[in-house]
């Protein structure tokens, strides 16, 4: 009887390391996997979560369904072995707490990634508002510089036609040549220094 309850115990305790080695595998395949897709959005992060959360869950009720077996085993065989229960107890002890260890691990990385995805998201957002505010400062420049050439421009066609007003009452007292000839040299001296003006003008704003 004590040979039967030994090999069931042998057995229970094989079948605990071997879901264990699985769930530790699982474990594993998924760290690789995260330290792979640094870049996972949190979508694909809840998916591991509540993965994780199942594989705990059903670590828990594998040693549920342990701790019923060694209670049965245990009404079973009554005092005569209490030495192997005091063992399988600490090997369960053992599994739980390298379990517990493992899901801290991931939980720490998950971390880390989380704050990775936020540091990029915020580093994208930092260059999309200086992207923004050289696209309204451009805009702000050109605006100015086309008002400031509509400006000089008026200020140019002013100047030009007072200028003709005064040579046609230059014209009524002089003679004809002599006023058509200052009214020609003053109006392209006033064209020409309007365009040294403009040509200034663009080469300050290039």
């Amino acid at each position: 009887m004590i040979i039967m309850i030994m090999i069931i115990i042998i057995i229970i305790i094989i079948i605990i390391i071997i879901i264990i080695i699985i769930i530790i595998i699982i474990i594993i395949i998924i760290i690789i996997i995260i330290i792979i897709t640094i870049t996972i959005t949190i979508i694909i992060i809840i998916i591991i979560i509540i993965i994780i959360i199942i594989i705990i869950i059903i670590v828990i009720v594998i040693v549920n369904v342990v701790i019923v077996i060694i209670i049965i085993i245990i009404i079973i065989i009554m005092m005569m072995m209490i030495i192997i229960i005091i063992i399988i107890i600490i090997i369960i002890i053992i599994i739980i707490i390298i379990i517990i260890i493992i899901i801290i691990i991931i939980i720490i990385i998950i971390i880390i990634i989380i704050i990775i995805n936020i540091i990029i998201i915020i580093i994208i957002i930092i260059i999309i508002i200086i992207i923004i505010i050289i696209i309204i400062i451009i805009i702000i420049t050109t605006t100015t510089t086309i008002i400031i050439i509509i400006i000089i421009i008026i200020i140019i066609i002013t100047i030009s036609s007072s200028s003709t007003t005064t040579t046609t009452i230059i014209n009524t007292t002089t003679t004809t040549i002599i006023n058509t000839t200052t009214t020609t040299t003053t109006t392209t001296s006033i064209y020409i220094i309007s365009i040294m003006i403009i040509i200034i003008i663009i080469i300050i704003l290039i």
